[in-house]
C-alpha cells in the first residue's frame, strides 16, 4: 500500500507547497525583516489561506488530526517557545500549525519555494560560521522578546541542529541567553 499511497500523497504534499507560495510571496512584499507592520487586510487574508494550505498539506502527509490540548499561551505572555529535539521535518508541524516565527539557519532563506514560505513567518536568520551573527541573533531575540507581544512567538530548537532523537544534545548558549 505504501508504494501506491506515498507517491499520491507526495504529489499533493507538493502542489499545496507550491500553492501556498504566492500567498507567502505577496504577504512578504514590502515587509521589513527588523520592523513590526500593522496587520494589513490583505496579508490577515494571505495568512489565513496559508493556515488552511499547510494543513491541508499535513492532512495529505497522513496528519489527519494533530491534537492540541490546552489554550496556547498568547506572544505577550510567552514570546519564547522552546522545542526539543529538533529530529526530523515533522517538527514544521507547530510551526505552519501556529505561524510563529523561528530561529534558522541563513542559508534556509535562499532555497526556491521553500525560502518565500519561510521568509512569511519573519524567522530570526542566523549564520552558522560567523561570530558576530550568533550575538545579533541573540540581541534579536530579546528585541522580539522584550517587544510586548507585537512580535508573533519565536519557537527554537536549543539544540541548534536536527538530531537523531536519540538524546538530546548541548544546548547552544545563546538560546539560554536570550530568555533572560
Amino acid at each position: 500500500m505504501t508504494v501506491t499511497v506515498f507517491p499520491v500523497r507526495l504529489f499533493f504534499a507538493v502542489f499545496l507547497m507550491l500553492l501556498a507560495w504566492p500567498f507567502a510571496f505577496a504577504a512578504s512584499l514590502g515587509r521589513s525583516e527588523l520592523a513590526v507592520e500593522t496587520e494589513t487586510w490583505w496579508r490577515r487574508i494571505c495568512d489565513i489561506a496559508l493556515r488552511v494550505i499547510m494543513r491541508a498539506m499535513w492532512f495529505c502527509g497522513g496528519f489527519h488530526w494533530v491534537t492540541v490540548k490546552g489554550e496556547p499561551a498568547p506572544p505577550s505572555q510567552a514570546p519564547i517557545l522552546t522545542l526539543a529535539p529538533h529530529s526530523s521535518y515533522f517538527d514544521a508541524i507547530p510551526i505552519t500549525m501556529t505561524m510563529a516565527s523561528i530561529v534558522m539557519k541563513t542559508e534556509s532563506k535562499n532555497i526556491p519555494v521553500w525560502g518565500t514560505l519561510i521568509k512569511f513567518i519573519r524567522p530570526v536568520f542566523v549564520s552558522r560560521s560567523d561570530q558576530d551573527s550568533r550575538r545579533k541573533t541573540v540581541e534579536e531575540i530579546k528585541r522580539r522578546a522584550h517587544a510586548g507581544g507585537e512580535w508573533p512567538q519565536i519557537m527554537i530548537f536549543p539544540e541548534g541542529t536536527c538530531t537523531n532523537r536519540s538524546c538530546l544534545i548541548t544546548f547552544k548558549p545563546g538560546m539560554c541567553s536570550s530568555l533572560c
